[in-house]
């Protein structure tokens, strides 16, 4: 799946930045005091995985891949090809998954669990940039620093037989971790850059009371889009 995702963000980087980085030539020069990004992407972990049978034959939903979009804000001082400066971002990811088992010693009886994930971090750190061109047409960015998640969990259980009670199961944490991210951009039009970008995270919540873990580490990847100020 990381696979297919990288694949389809190079093409549609690839489509755009060919004709634009010609078309670029044109315009001035980017000195931008502030740039606003926008993301779109998923974030896959390492093991997202939570125990939702109570049987001897356990069962498992897998919700490590999360769909994410947000926005990042920088200030960079104006400067030549090489500028530093602060940055905030926010990322808002979501999951939903079911899963049909038949229930240890219920005669037939089967269950049917409807999860979801909803999940939320707010990061900001130091951010630099680097035109690779003297025109200011090709620039590659980082930045890293603390973040905040919260993540909220739910499953609820229906049973077959219409008379056995549902059962609702869900657990929200909050936790705090730290971020590092990178990415290329091209420019697209006088105060526009689109380009692609990757994100590492590490964060500690518990979701062991629900059959999860107590810390996340993820990579993410994502098409960004950023305008100048």
């Amino acid at each position: 799946m990381k696979t297919r995702i990288t694949a389809v963000a190079a093409i549609c980087l690839a489509a755009v930045a060919a004709p634009s980085l010609q078309a670029a030539s044109k315009y001035d020069e980017w000195d931008k005091s502030y740039e606003v990004q926008a993301l779109l992407g998923a974030v896959q972990f390492e093991n997202l995985k939570f125990d939702v049978t109570d049987s001897t034959t356990p069962e498992e939903v897998d919700l490590s891949l999360l769909p994410q979009f947000g926005g990042a804000w920088s200030t960079l001082p104006k400067g030549d090809r090489f500028q530093v400066g602060l940055e905030c971002s926010f990322l808002l990811g979501m999951q939903f998954q079911e899963v049909n088992y038949a229930y240890a010693g219920g005669g037939g009886l089967y269950v049917n669990i409807s999860t979801s994930m909803w999940m939320f971090d707010l990061a900001g750190g130091g951010y630099a940039n680097l035109f690779l061109d003297p025109g200011k047409k090709v620039r590659l960015y980082a930045g890293g620093g603390p973040l905040m998640v919260y993540a909220d969990y739910q499953a609820d259980k229906k049973f077959s037989d219409g008379t056995t009670p549902d059962e609702d199961v869900g657990e929200s944490v909050f936790g705090i971790g730290a971020y590092l991210r990178t990415g290329i951009e091209f420019r697209v039009h006088g105060k526009g850059m689109l380009g692609m970008g990757a994100r590492g995270t590490w964060s500690s919540v518990d979701f062991t009371e629900v059959g999860g873990r107590s810390e996340l580490i993820g990579t993410a990847l994502f098409v960004t889009y950023t305008a100048g100020f």
